[in-house]
Formats: C-alpha cells, structure tokens, sequence
C-alpha cells in the first residue's frame, strides 16, 4: 500500500483548525492509502496524538510573513522521516475534506509525465494570465512578466511525488534565502515562489478550484475540499499586524492598477521580448 505524507503547520491560534481537519481527512482523504500526518505545532497536544500516524512536530509560531514565506524550511526540518512517504502532500490549516477524494481524481499520473500536484487558485480560473497577481517585481526570485506565466495556482494545497515535492522545497527555500538576503520578499510570499517553479515546468496535474472552494463563495465547481473563512475563528488582521484601513481613493486606484494597468504592462513585457 502507498504512504501519503500530509503536511500541515498549524501554529498559535491556528491550532483551532485542526481537529476538523484530523476528521475530514482521515475519513475522506484518499482513503484507499495509508495516511500519516505531519503536524508542526507550539500546541502541547493534538488530537489523534496517540494514534500512531499522527506524528507532532515541534514549530515554534513565527511572526507574519515569516510563518508562510519560512514553509518549505518548516517542512524540510523533518525530511528524512518525509523520505520515507510515497506521496507528499501540505495542506492549509483552514482546510475540511468534503467529499471522498479518490487517487484516481488526485494523485500525479506519471503515464502523463506528472510528478507534483497543483490547483487552481479560485479567484483566477477564469481569467487570462495577465491578470494574475504574480510578483511583477525583477528583483525577486519569484517573479514573472505580464507576458509570461499560464496557471495561477494556490499556495495552500499542492503536492506530488515525494522526490519530486522535497526537490521543490528545497530549490524555493534557497530562492527564498536568496530574496531574503537582498532585502526582497516576494509579494505572496510561498505562493508567489510556488508559481513561478509551476511557470518554468510542465509535468504537474492541474486541479480545478473543487479542491479549493472558499467558504460561502460561488463557483460551477462541487465543493469537494473546503477553505473554511478564518475570521470566523479570529482577528486575521491582527495575527498579520496589518489593520491599515481603505478609502474611497483607494478603492479607485486598486481597481486601476488591477482591472486597466496589466494591459499597459503586457505591452511593455511583449514588446521588450521578456522571458522568464
């Protein structure tokens, strides 16, 4: 039977997610495998401690935005018990399994070429590359011209190949080092790296927004993996120390750069020929 390794980091008071998580999971994700969860936590305890797939892995809670942009080091803390997993999957903390999720519809078809596992980010399956929220900035290792780029996905559910989900760990924790030493942080953080390694490659599974359906959205999707809306649980402006407020202004002037600019910049990065 193959092993499926889930990753899941649930520090300070993100530590409240995860006994739905634990449920959800062990009843409905790939359940036809064997599963171990690998849970880096401050918390003392956990549920599903004792059993004997649940392994709690010290994590002391970094301040925001190290907690995200620090996660492939997190992971790599633990890499030679991740070594000897089949499958490695990291998974949000705010995340439910909603439905049975078979290895049929999830898991990397290597008769395709695929050895890592991503979906789609759902504010963006319905629109063109331009629009992404890619980091545009030259300095950082994580960036991608208007011109470039086909996919936008997640930061929060991806995966693969064990071989192949620790060989992308490692290379975005040494990008990441590398923006760190030049003072540079990339604009999403892990998410942002993410999508620039899935830019340079091809041989991934792509998965529609059903496996990242937010809470009380809208899509022509079946909800089949959850993200549960954090500010039900807590103050998510506080936990990032960011409660800085928005006008009328700033409102007009988002809408500008986000709806009407990226054609202007799209221009500019295929007429220069950029590449990534």
């Amino acid at each position: 039977m193959k092993t499926v390794g889930i990753l899941y980091i649930c520090t300070g008071k993100y530590a409240v997610f995860w006994p739905e998580f634990y449920r959800s999971f062990s009843a409905n994700f790939l359940p036809e495998l064997r599963r171990e969860f690998f849970v880096f936590t401050d918390a003392e305890h956990i549920e599903g401690e004792e059993q004997d797939n649940v392994h709690r892995i010290h994590q002391e809670a970094l301040r925001w935005p190290y907690s995200t942009l620090k996660r492939f080091s997190i992971f790599l803390t633990a890499e030679e018990a991740l070594q000897k997993t089949d499958y490695l999957f990291f998974c949000n903390a705010n995340l439910v399994c909603r439905e049975r999720i078979t290895p049929e519809e999830f898991l990397p078809r290597p008769e395709r070429g695929e050895n890592l596992l991503l979906v789609q980010q759902p504010g963006f399956w319905n629109k063109k590359p331009l629009f992404y929220t890619y980091d545009r900035n030259p300095k950082s290792r994580a960036y991608i011209p208007y011109n470039c780029g086909k996919d936008y996905v997640s930061g929060g559910l991806n995966g693969g190949t064990t071989p192949a989900f620790l060989a992308l760990c490692h290379e975005l924790e040494a990008r990441t080092e590398e923006d760190l030493a030049h003072g540079v942080i990339a604009r999403w953080h892990d998410e942002s790296q993410l999508n620039r390694y899935a830019a340079e490659r091809s041989d991934y599974r792509l998965l529609s927004p059903a496996y990242w359906y937010p809470e009380g959205w809208r899509m022509p999707f079946p909800v089949k993996i959850q993200v549960l809306d954090k500010r039900r649980f807590f103050d998510v402006a506080a936990v990032k120390r960011d409660a800085r407020g928005e006008g009328p202004l700033d409102r007009k002037l988002e809408t500008l750069r986000r709806d009407w600019l990226p054609y202007l910049w799209f221009l500019r990065d295929w007429f220069l020929r950029k590449k990534l």
